[in-house]
């Protein structure tokens, strides 16, 4: 059971009552101009988002980030053990972009990436996001990731079935890196 805590903010795990949050922050992502480079499209039924609830709760791979003060799901963080390596993760958030601008996503990734070293032991959390957003890539450089590389990635297709591909930059964080930076 995952409950931490910062000044503004609890990250705990999902409940199967979260549900009408995660379709608010799905709804609004899908309306972004950046939802095209992401894995999608979020489905729009609202049983979907029941059985999407219930199988967050199910595991500690996708937390919740809540507001404090009003007490309000805002978006998550997924931390899921990379298929490739034992003590490696992979990372991503989305965040309801009323929230945007604020910090919170500095805020819940800063909290998470130290659960992850210090509390689960990992060796490396790996990353990726669109060139084109740049939000996304100042936030991970300023969390301390390094770029690894680019690489061209298709996540959904057109009106005509045709894939959309993108360039999306990769990034990684060590142990050792993160070790360092809290020196």
């Amino acid at each position: 059971m995952i409950k931490l805590e910062t000044e503004r903010l609890i990250i705990r795990n999902f409940t199967p009552e979260d549900w009408k949050d995660i379709a608010e922050v799905a709804f609004d992502y899908e309306k972004s101009d950046l939802a095209v480079y992401d894995h999608g499209p979020w489905p729009s039924s609202i049983e979907d988002y029941k059985g999407i609830a219930e199988w967050f709760a199910k595991g500690d791979s996708f937390v919740a980030v809540i507001l404090r003060n009003e007490m309000k799901l805002i978006g998550w963080i997924a931390k899921p053990r990379s298929e490739k390596e034992e003590n490696e993760y992979n990372f991503g958030y989305i965040f309801h972009s009323n929230y945007h601008g604020k910090g919170y996503a500095t805020e819940s990734c800063k909290t998470m990436i130290r659960y992850i070293f210090e509390e689960l032991q990992a060796e490396k959390i790996i990353t990726g996001t669109a060139k084109v957003n740049e939000p996304s890539n100042k936030l991970l450089t300023g969390l301390g990731f390094s770029f690894i590389g680019e690489a061209s990635q298709s996540f959904r297709k057109d009106s005509e079935g045709k894939p959309i591909e993108f360039i999306g930059n990769e990034y990684s964080l060590s142990k050792e890196e993160y070790d360092k930076r809290r020196e």
